[in-house]
């Protein structure tokens, strides 16, 4: 500690400022004279530097006991104590420390004391009238010449603002989040409802044609209820799990068609989170070719297998839906179908920046690659 050219504060000299701040200008004898000088020179650089800081600065002396203690006047307005009450009773500031906090207190000041390092602490003090006040503390061993500890010195900062503003932060974020929840769940019941009325109609209708364009309407409105269900339920508002959604979604499908018996399906999936922006397209598209495949690529009682895949790459996701049926059928550019859900297909991976491709293999596989980003 400076004070202009002056040289710093020894640990010796701050033990002796600390014993005459804490007697007060005219309390106790010097053994010499010059020890007696330097500390009321240092007494008074010290004194006019911790007297004009906004913080409450502390010192106590390891090796006299409780006894040596100084405080900065600054403590008064902070709990309500006066400087003088709180350097003649020196567990007054153990008094004041929150019952609650005590613990936390005693193990941070353990670790500082351990590591011979700073210990930082945030807790709660009680004021004379009772209030809770919030308080970061600062506080390090300074040891003597030889190293060892002769004097904790710190620093105390009224905090208690900030912390009811990060209280109202938190509070504000606990309602959006509620919220949130509510306008998934409340957008999952109505594609619900909506796809419940389709059911209905469909019922009603004698025509194969339209009701199986019924159904795969009700299949589509399903997968986008199940990203707001999976939003709905889970700890992240924005965020879906998509390989937990594409193990969901792929079942309901083969429900949907009644094609357990004879067609199987695999999930192989890395782990990767996406947003609404992603989620919802990436299911739709899943769902149309899902859909497609079990529609066309295995007639009468042909089995076989659909394997819906997507990995994380360098710089992409690739997204790939493959069956072994018998095949896209030669000659048809996928890209000129007039299906709805090929038509589907396309448009989606346009809106999300992706690219479309088909390969014949041993049946059809569709591969969709799209950039990655931080979404």
């Amino acid at each position: 500690m400076t004070v202009g050219d002056d040289p710093p504060i020894t640990a010796t000299e701050g033990a002796a400022i600390l014993a005459q701040l804490a007697r007060g200008p005219h309390g106790g004898s010097a053994r010499d004279a010059n020890l007696a000088r330097t500390a009321a020179i240092a007494e008074a650089r010290y004194r006019a530097l911790v007297e004009q800081i906004p913080a409450v600065t502390f010192m106590a002396s390891l090796e006299g006991g409780l006894s040596d203690v100084y405080v900065s006047p600054q403590i008064e307005a902070l709990l309500g104590f006066s400087q003088e009450e709180w350097m003649s009773d020196p567990v007054l500031w153990f008094r004041q420390l929150h019952p609650d906090d005590r613990e936390l207190w005693n193990r941070e000041f353990a670790r500082g004391c351990a590591t011979g390092g700073p210990f930082r602490v945030v807790c709660r003090f009680l004021t004379r009238a009772g209030e809770i006040v919030w308080v970061h503390g600062e506080a390090r061993l300074i040891p003597d010449e030889s190293g060892r500890p002769l004097l904790l010195q710190g620093v105390a900062f009224d905090i208690t603002e900030s912390k009811r503003a990060e209280e109202i932060v938190k509070s504000s974020l606990r309602e959006k989040e509620l919220l949130l929840k509510e306008i998934h769940h409340r957008v999952k019941n109505n594609l619900q409802i909506t796809s419940s009325l389709l059911r209905l109609q469909a019922a009603k209708i004698a025509d194969a044609a339209v009701r199986q364009l019924l159904r795969e309407s009700q299949d589509r409105i399903r997968s986008m209820a199940l990203v707001h269900e999976m939003l709905y339920r889970s700890q992240d508002l924005a965020r879906v799990d998509f390989p937990q959604y594409v193990r969901a979604l792929v079942p309901q499908l083969f429900r949907s068609y009644n094609a357990g018996g004879r067609v199987r399906y695999r999930v192989e999936l890395d782990e990767i989170v996406f947003g609404v922006d992603l989620a919802v397209p990436c299911g739709l598209i899943i769902n149309e070719l899902v859909a497609n495949a079990l529609k066309h690529a295995f007639p009468g009682d042909r089995r076989g297998e659909i394997c819906v895949r997507m990995s994380l790459e360098q710089d992409r996701y690739r997204l790939s839906v493959e069956d072994d049926g018998i095949g896209f059928p030669a000659g048809l550019d996928f890209r000129q179908t007039e299906t709805l859900g090929l038509q589907l297909v396309r448009t989606l991976t346009e809106q999300i920046g992706g690219r479309l491709q088909q390969k014949t293999v041993r049946g059809t596989a569709f591969v969709i690659d799209l950039p990655r980003e931080d979404r």
